[in-house]
């Protein structure tokens, strides 16, 4: 049977641990979600970018094609191919950064679940403090 001296070291020694583990987990928990909120900003910001600059090209492209009309008819037709060409990939790059939202979403909804688990784990560490703390008690008392 243990003594009291031990169960109070192993007590000391688990207790330690465990505000170790739960600093730890902590810590790299908010590291991974800055990481990944930081890069999906970045994945966004680079896909809103090309988003804009492809606006401005087909601004550009309207514009010129309003000042050709007059100028060469016969040339008409390739630019209207070219602004719905833009168009098509302005949509698919829309659909991109929709893709990007839903998988920072999902990836939001991973951190959360992995929260939900370290939670479970140290409450699952305080219950053990307990026994411990209360094996502790009894064992003092006889």
């Amino acid at each position: 049977m243990a003594s009291v001296e031990d169960i109070k070291r192993q007590l000391e020694v688990s207790t330690t641990e465990y505000r170790r583990c739960v600093e730890e987990l902590k810590e790299k928990g908010e590291k991974l979600e800055k990481l990944m909120e930081a890069e999906k900003e970045d994945e966004l910001r680079e896909k809103e970018d090309e988003l804009r600059e492809k606006e401005d090209e087909l601004r550009e492209l309207k514009k010129n094609l309003r000042q050709e009309k007059y100028k060469n008819e016969n040339e008409k037709h390739w630019w209207i191919e070219d602004i719905q060409a833009l168009e098509k990939q302005k949509e698919k790059l829309e659909k991109q950064k929709e893709k990007l939202e839903k998988q920072k979403e999902k990836q939001i909804e991973k951190l959360e679940e992995e929260v939900k688990e370290l939670k479970t784990s140290k409450d699952r560490w305080e219950l053990q403090m307990q026994q411990l703390q209360n094996t502790l008690m009894e064992t003092t008392k006889t």
